[in-house]
């Protein structure tokens, strides 16, 4: 239950404003098309719909400190499947697979990414970015795999725009997002003179490879062992 409608210019800025920022959570929570309106965001907080914009400034700084406070949680699991990779474009493909499938599922990040010109300059953004996909990048461009003429900061906003892209894509499945990133975002951020699309897809195919002679290696040790039972 909502809080009664009061002034609250006696109570410190940074409580209100964190009610309210919860408040604008749940909202975008319990509207899936990810429209939300500062007056609902008020009532639910509590407060006058004056000092809901004197505290937030507009509903795109709401959308960006709302989306920001979610993306916590992607950041994180971003990491995650990178770390269970060990070449570098193919930590920055797992990445790129799991933005295009989840951000389109939260309400405000989905809103955030609407607004492609606040999203893209947005400082904020930038560090969640960097913060999430710089040390990858870093590393790439030691071994030399990822190019260097063009700064970090600029690699990142270009990736970016590239999960935005995905993100947005009718087609968001993993096959989809694959072909995007090989043939587009990997000549465009490999050294020149890389192989980085060509070095994933053979290390896949290893893979499946290497899975495929597992599974025959176990189907044939199960049938050597019936056939010693058997022969019991």
């Amino acid at each position: 239950m909502t809080a009664s409608i009061f002034d609250a210019a006696g109570e410190d800025d940074d409580f209100v404003r964190t009610r309210l920022i919860s408040a604008a959570e749940q909202e975008f929570a319990e509207n899936a098309g990810g429209t939300v309106q500062m007056e609902a965001i008020a009532k639910r907080a509590g407060v006058s719909r004056a000092t809901a914009f004197r505290r937030l400034g507009s509903i795109s700084e709401v959308v960006v400190q709302v989306a920001m406070r979610r993306a916590r949680r992607h950041i994180d699991a971003v990491q995650e499947v990178m770390a269970a990779e060990s070449a570098v474009f193919a930590k920055i493909e797992a990445a790129l697979i799991y933005t295009a499938r989840e951000l389109p599922t939260d309400a405000s990040i989905a809103a955030l990414i609407a607004q492609h010109s606040t999203a893209a300059n947005d400082p904020r953004v930038h560090q969640a970015a960097v913060g999430a996909m710089g040390d990858v990048i870093r590393e790439g461009q030691r071994r030399s795999e990822i190019r260097d003429d063009v700064e970090l900061d600029d690699l990142i906003d270009f990736l970016v725009e590239q999960t935005y892209l995905a993100a947005e894509a009718i087609d968001r499945s993993e096959t989809a997002v694959r072909k995007r990133f090989r043939q587009f975002v990997v000549p465009a951020i490999e050294a020149r003179g890389g192989s980085g699309g060509e070095a994933i897809a053979q290390a896949r195919e290893l893979e499946a490879a290497a899975a495929a002679a597992l599974a025959a290696a176990q189907r044939l040790t199960e049938q050597l062992e019936k056939g010693t039972s058997s022969d019991r």
